[in-house]
């Protein structure tokens, strides 16, 4: 899928309301990363890989 604006530039994107993190270049499911970013919800990583994300506390989220 094909970034969204304001998350251009990065691989994965954390949602802070559910501490679930998605992979931007595998991600299928559109609605669920424009409802994120809709809710001013997301979270940005760096350096910008899943190790950062789950030391913040994410887990990876299947998006299909």
């Amino acid at each position: 899928m094909e970034a969204p604006k304001e998350l251009e530039g990065h691989r994965y994107v954390g949602d802070k309301r559910t501490q679930k993190v998605y992979d931007l270049e595998t991600c299928t499911d559109e609605e669920v990363i424009k409802d994120i970013c809709e809710a001013k919800a997301y979270a940005t990583f760096g350096p910008d890989e899943l190790r950062e994300a789950r030391n913040r506390g994410y887990k990876l989220a299947s998006c299909s």
